[in-house]
């Protein structure tokens, strides 16, 4: 996965994601260890991606499945998945029963 609009552009392996987020129209790549801001769209990282574990967890976020520790179920249909690096993200009911079909919960 390439990321970075300029030089020098960084390259890492899809399983080093652990979330990808929109922040007014740009578009960041989170590791464990550092973001980065990369030219893809949300769209074009989950079908790129999504045979490896990303999935579409809102309309501004998408998760690697990968790096989900826990699932709480939350208010009016929505989860929120505990990711590996302890941050919390929102699966909005729209693509929660994805994410159960997906998980086979």
């Amino acid at each position: 996965m390439r990321l970075g609009h300029q030089p020098p552009d960084h390259l890492l392996a899809p399983d080093e994601v652990v979330y990808c987020e929109t922040v007014d129209d740009q578009v960041f790549v989170y590791t464990g260890r550092a973001m980065y801001q990369t030219a893809l769209s949300l769209g074009e990282l989950e079908s790129r991606y999504g045979s490896l574990g990303f999935f579409r967890a809102g309309k501004s976020a998408v998760v690697n499945l990968h790096h989900i520790r826990s699932l709480e179920s939350q208010g009016a249909g929505r989860i929120q998945a505990t990711l590996a690096t302890g941050e919390k993200l929102i699966v909005s009911r729209r693509y929660a029963p994805l994410l159960r079909e997906r998980l086979g919960l």
